[in-house]
């Protein structure tokens, strides 16, 4: 009962970007606006893996593709904000082309929807953690009027170096941990729980430092 309740905490903490995101609409530049609609969005996702697994006991369609969604969504925002880098964007670009077919193959080939996508949702994670060490190098390496710390993407960034970072090996091995390991996979996805509150609460932040005007962009 008690390990349910948590699991809906981490589920419910997608709220805390979304509404922060909400207060600061107005001040939101194009790619927070489409990171923002990725948040209300990711609402129904929450809503419709609860009702799968209770339905069917297996919510692997929606999860095949809210990670689609996903790594599209952050990949946009990267590629928004790397302006007068060329090569990273045709990278990111690449990138994308490569994460469409991978998911394609993951779901319909190589596993199916009704398997955990561990292969697109590690090329996704090990994608977006160069593009956040990346992204550091390329705000090291500009002038700043203000802290790193006040710049919404500093957190949006840090957001995503710390979930798919600290989730990479959950992501990878999680089939052979279902199928050898239960217990180690039940209790992988608390941690993983864990890191999706920390990281939702980034997030959040990120949206909330629009609301300072001057460091807006």
């Amino acid at each position: 009962m008690l390990n349910a309740v948590y699991i809906k905490l981490s589920q419910a903490t997608v709220l805390l970007p979304v509404f922060a995101g909400l207060l600061s609409y107005k001040k939101l530049n194009a790619s927070f606006k489409i990171l923002n609609w990725f948040f209300i969005m990711s609402i129904f996702f929450e809503i419709q893996a609860s009702v799968l697994k209770t339905i069917y006991h297996n919510n692997m369609p929606g999860l095949h593709l809210f990670t689609f969604v996903e790594f599209i969504t952050f990949s946009s925002v990267y590629f928004m904000n790397f302006s007068g880098h060329r090569l990273v964007l045709y990278l990111i670009a690449a990138g994308m082309a490569v994460f469409v077919l991978l998911a394609a193959l993951d779901a319909f080939v190589i596993n199916s929807v009704w398997q955990p996508n561990n292969i697109s949702r590690t090329y996704s994670s090990v994608a977006l953690v160069i593009l956040s060490f990346l992204f550091y190098y390329f705000m090291l390496t500009r002038d700043y009027e203000f802290h790193s710390w006040q710049y919404p993407m500093f957190w949006f960034n840090t957001a995503v170096l710390v979930y798919f970072a600290l989730n990479l090996f959950y992501f990878m091995l999680n089939n052979y941990l279902i199928e050898h390991a239960f217990m180690v996979a039940h209790n992988s996805m608390r941690v993983h729980a864990a890191i999706n509150i920390i990281a939702n609460c980034l997030f959040a932040k990120s949206f909330l430092c629009f609301r300072v005007a001057a460091v807006k962009l």
